[in-house]
């Protein structure tokens, strides 16, 4: 790859007062720009600013497209470099219905590209649903935004949904049933048992079904939210 024949340096100008360096403040800081051309063996100099390095970097965003998401996705510039370098090199954002729309949950969230393609497929179908929400012991949650405490948690579903009364975990898992060592089985059979015990429901998705059969998880899914909603209008209507 051709390296852009550019290079920047700070030059450091100082100015102190009392006479002793040591209490001295820096005054100002200057920038010297180099650019080379190769071809023709000559340099450009320029001496500028932090001002203008400013105006120099935000240019430089706009032209690589970072301002236009970090307006457009509500985050930094740093995230927004981030996504816009996943954009260009990963499959998952090829044709992607939901890219510039849910791409900061989708990359800096999710932990797994079967989490990835499961939050997509919600997103497409419609679904809300929050990301690594955070339930105690005692069966109460929160949302992601707060940090987790471990004497108190009891589990981190990848997908959390509330829809017609129902309060539903969901689990992208890896491995299939069969690839679970005993210890995962126990703890995955208890924490399902905890949650059914407060009201939830559990449903988990081998990698296997949510990278072949995503359509027939969504169903499930959909079917689970909604069969509350479904019984309530067959008792009104009797």
């Amino acid at each position: 790859m051709a390296r852009v024949p550019i290079e920047i340096n700070k030059i450091i100008k100082e100015s102190y007062s009392f006479g002793d360096k040591s209490e001295g403040k820096r005054a100002d800081e200057q920038f010297l720009i180099e650019i080379e051309e190769k071809r023709h063996n000559w340099n450009l100099t320029h001496i500028t600013n932090r001002k203008e390095m400013l105006r120099l970097r935000d240019s430089i965003n706009g032209a690589l497209g970072f301002n236009e998401v970090a307006k457009t996705l509500n985050c930094t510039i740093n995230e927004a470099e981030t996504i816009v370098s996943y954009q260009h090199k990963e499959k998952i954002c090829t044709n992607c219905p939901q890219k510039n729309i849910a791409c900061v949950d989708c990359i800096f969230t999710c932990q797994s590209p079967l989490e990835q393609k499961l939050f997509v497929a919600l997103q497409n179908r419609g679904i809300d649903t929050e990301l690594q929400w955070r339930i105690r012991r005692d069966g109460t949650g929160y949302p992601k935004r707060y940090p987790v405490n471990k004497k108190t948690i009891l589990t981190l579903p990848d997908f959390y949904i509330e829809a017609s009364g129902k309060k539903v975990c969901i689990y992208a898992d890896g491995h299939t049933y069969h690839e679970r060592t005993e210890n995962q089985a126990v703890r995955d059979r208890n924490i399902d048992r905890e949650l059914q015990n407060f009201g939830y429901v559990c449903l988990r998705f081998t990698g296997k079904e949510i990278r072949e059969n995503i359509d027939s998880v969504l169903d499930i899914i959909l079917k689970t939210i909604e069969k509350k909603r479904e019984v309530v209008s067959d008792v009104k209507s009797q």
